[in-house]
């Protein structure tokens, strides 16, 4: 997939184009693709076969880019993480992985137990050597998905899939050798990947990547100081730029493309006003690798994700699998070549569907011109910041204080439609509400992802449940309501 990408270039005339943008530095697609050519000799150096994994947790940045290009120019399989995980968290991430090598900077080292490369390694000069012949079934990458059964699992896709990627999404997107683009989602995302890496180098673009996570005031910036284009974000992200008072920037954009959870009706509104159908709500998820329903100027519904993009398929279907009517709620179902079923090792063989039918865990209904509308998840995984969430992980960690009894978390909005975890809390007698609660933040922040730490904290008498003792988590949205209206945030 690397040769063919370095081929296209050449033969359009883009190797000496500007491919990325970093802290205000300048890469040509030359560049990239020479730096790919010396990571992957320094993995070969290093013994490393094809096959084998190679974690990345780097930030967004060019050594990320051809850290993961080189892994695939020699055979090996890119496993890109977050690098601002808690150490736990990344010890965790690489267990599952079970990586011949780390790519990380010094500063993470004691997170892996596993043989360390620097990326400054990677960038020392070093004979180029030949491309690893690899197939378009030959896995390429593994991305974790946000554990939505506790542990996150891997998704393997392989050196084919991007270019599917890039003829079902990539040709509503366009993106053209005069696009400048930024996404708020990152590189260890399915979605930032394609965003930043496969949609771009298949067509010419140029692409600002951010080693800091994306606030607005930075995303704002940076779509001014680069004239970008073409801007990727999730609803959430969406929600806080429009409070922005320089949100008006974003109507200078050619492109929109939301993506990651349900867009808010309300949201999507105020967008429109400034974008109309240059807006694109689009749906995927890391199974699938990018999006595979979506939007595009020409063929645009708003308060939907669009229509089925080829060459993937589609159904509505209700509990017992059995296909409902158009108009039907239900739960979709998807199908294609690039979907990747979830393993929990690395060593693990790929799971693909090929033919069979992937359920996404969202509801869903289809009108009868095709336009979906996904209406939430049909489970109890809450989405923050366009990533999966299990409410359990935060809850164990609230129950550890002697002063909780019990705990339940989910996610809320606010009136500006941004998503963010919140907790209700059953304390033990005499325990000082106050007190418990910074105690309580203090320690999420401390052992907890940032998107994963409660925006509020409130206290009730008891938790909802039902006569088995099973958690109401629908009833515990209200509970925070409540509990916040009462000022016990």
């Amino acid at each position: 997939m690397v040769e063919q990408l370095e081929s296209i270039a050449a033969a359009n005339g883009w190797l000496d184009r500007p491919a990325y943008v970093v802290d205000g530095r300048s890469y040509r697609y030359r560049d990239v693709f020479d730096g790919a050519g010396r990571a992957a000799a320094v993995f070969v150096s290093r013994g490393l076969d094809a096959g084998e994994r190679v974690l990345l947790a780097l930030p967004d940045g060019i050594d990320l880019v051809c850290a993961l290009l080189g892994a695939l120019r020699a055979g090996l399989v890119g496993v890109p993480v977050n690098s601002d995980l808690h150490p736990g968290e990344l010890r965790r991430a690489a267990e599952i992985a079970e990586p011949a090598a780390v790519v990380c900077e010094p500063d993470l080292a004691g997170s892996f137990p596993y043989p360390l490369i620097s990326p400054g390694r990677l960038r020392a000069d070093t004979a180029l050597l030949p491309y690893i012949e690899c197939m378009p079934d030959t896995p390429a990458l593994a991305l974790f998905t946000s554990g939505t059964t506790g542990d996150p699992k891997l998704c393997v896709h392989t050196h084919g899939d991007p270019r599917i990627y890039d003829e079902a999404i990539g040709s509503v997107i366009g993106v053209s050798p005069d696009d400048v683009c930024l996404s708020v989602s990152r590189l260890y995302f399915s979605y930032g990947l394609g965003n930043s890496i496969f949609l771009p180098l298949f067509r010419g673009g140029t692409t600002v990547l951010s080693p800091k996570r994306a606030t607005e005031e930075s995303a704002l910036s940076l779509i001014q100081d680069h004239g970008v284009t073409v801007f990727y974000g999730q609803p959430s992200f969406y929600a806080r730029l429009l409070r922005h008072p320089d949100h008006a920037l974003l109507s200078r954009l050619r492109l929109a493309v939301c993506a990651g959870e349900v867009l808010p009706d309300a949201v999507e509104r105020r967008l429109r006003q400034l974008l109309g159908v240059r807006l694109l709500n689009v749906f995927g998820t890391t199974e699938i690798g990018h999006a595979l329903i979506a939007n595009s100027e020409t063929d645009n519904r708003e308060f939907t994700i669009g229509r089925l993009l080829a060459p993937y398929r589609m159904r509505i279907v209700n509990d017992m699998g059995e296909e409902v009517p158009s108009g039907t709620e239900g739960l979709l179902e998807v199908a294609g070549p690039s979907i990747g079923l979830g393993i929990t090792r690395g060593s693990d063989p790929p799971r693909r569907t090929g033919e069979s039918w992937y359920r996404t865990g969202d509801a869903a209904t289809v009108d009868g011109d095709g336009f979906v509308r996904i209406h939430g998840r049909t489970d109890d995984i809450e989405i923050v910041a366009g990533t999966n969430v299990h409410p359990a992980e935060i809850e164990n960690l609230l129950m550890t204080h002697p002063a909780v009894r019990e705990a339940a978390v989910c996610a809320a909005r606010n009136n500006a439609g941004v998503s963010a975890l919140r907790a209700v809390v059953v304390l033990v007698d005499n325990a000082e509400p106050d007190a418990v609660r910074a105690e309580l933040i203090a320690e999420a922040e401390r052992q907890l992802t940032w998107y994963k730490v409660p925006e509020s904290i409130g206290f009730v008498s008891a938790l909802p449940r039902n006569p088995t003792g099973k958690l109401l988590r629908r009833e515990v949205r209200a509970l925070v309501v409540d509990s916040e209206q009462d000022g016990s945030r």
